[in-house]
């Protein structure tokens, strides 16, 4: 038998969920209600509080992606979730989840499934939600968050000292990128509008360039890293600002940064397109960040469920500041989910 422990309100019944139904505009995204998901051993079901948006939702939604993840529609989408497990899976029970724990996940499934009332996902992509976060704080952190990480960590080899430059300072992957930067001693050059630069120093940016007054490219300093969390640069633009053995990071592949990653492999400076995926180690370790107050999320909008479609004109218009997320549970989100004004 594949569950050891089940809420008792969980029954086989119809739950409400977003279903992208054709390739296309917004419109295309409908509330309808279908079976909720059944899990394996190793999987548990949660109880969906929150989901967060992000670019790479509109992005599978309009087509763009779909050579690189083929989609079986209608499916539903969202890769960020936060709420309570409703059932948990015998071998997931032996790692210690139960029924009622609050928890964040990054999902496994291929289009996320996370814009629904429930959620089925492994045990090894969840962990607990930190505490003095809302459902809705919580929801935003996992893909973004583990992007930014991916990036800084992983693929540019941050030390504490380093030099970092991050483009798109005041964006969902870019607050989390400035706040983890900080947190391990790096010194933190943030690029955004004017705008946000009180925003980004709260954060713990060091210093700040207004984007419409100064071209980042063609400052007069070095950085280790120069993390482009918006992929508004390139490679080439940016050697310039590079440290000799110096990290780029983009968040979107084109074909120069594809090409260059591999021919950067041979030169001191690199090249790196991040691509986040689903990585319990790296959430136990932004989740010990959020617990000791060093890493936050900052909201833009919360929506309702259904105005889903409202959400992904939003972040698809650009000039979000932090993140956008999606109330899922009927009860209204706590006051402090609510951006401050």
């Amino acid at each position: 038998m594949a569950t050891a422990e089940a809420d008792p309100e969980v029954h086989t019944n119809l739950m409400q969920a977003v279903v992208l139904e054709q390739y296309g505009d917004e419109e295309n995204l409908k509330i309808e209600s279908i079976p909720w998901p059944k899990i394996t051993a190793d999987q548990v079901l949660i109880r969906v509080q929150a989901a967060s948006v992000n670019p790479i939702d509109w992005k599978i939604r309009q087509g763009m992606l779909k050579w690189i993840i083929p989609a079986q529609l209608p499916a539903t989408l969202g890769f960020d979730v936060a709420g309570e497990i409703a059932e948990v899976g015998y071998s997931a029970k032996q790692q210690g989840w139960n029924v009622g724990d609050q928890v964040m996940a990054f999902s496994d499934q291929a289009l996320g499934g996370g814009y629904a009332e429930y959620i089925a996902v492994d045990s090894k992509v969840i962990v607990a939600k930190p505490g003095g976060c809302s459902f809705e704080e919580a929801a935003a952190i996992p893909l973004a968050a583990t992007t930014a990480w991916k990036a800084l960590v992983k693929l540019g080899q941050l030390h504490a000292g380093d030099d970092v430059l991050i483009n798109g300072a005041s964006g969902g992957v870019g607050t989390y990128a400035v706040q983890i930067a900080k947190a391990l001693g790096a010194n933190v050059t943030a690029v955004c509008s004017l705008d946000n630069h009180q925003l980004v120093r709260e954060l713990g940016a060091d210093d700040t360039i207004d984007y419409h007054a100064t071209q980042f490219t063609r400052v007069g300093r070095t950085f280790d890293i120069v993390f482009d969390a918006v992929s508004k640069s390139s490679f080439h633009e940016c050697r310039r600002i590079l440290k000799p053995q110096g990290h780029y990071i983009a968040t979107l592949p084109s074909v120069e940064s594809v090409g260059m990653s591999m021919i950067s492999r041979f030169q001191k400076q690199s090249c790196h397109v991040v691509l986040a995926r689903p990585d319990g180690d790296i959430l136990k370790s932004l989740t010990a960040l959020a617990n000791e107050g060093k890493l936050r999320t900052v909201l833009d909008t919360v929506f309702p469920l259904n105005e889903v479609a409202a959400a992904h004109r939003k972040s698809e218009g650009g000039h979000v500041v932090g993140k956008i997320v999606l109330h899922v549970s009927n009860e209204m989100p706590d006051e402090k989910s609510q951006p401050e004004q």
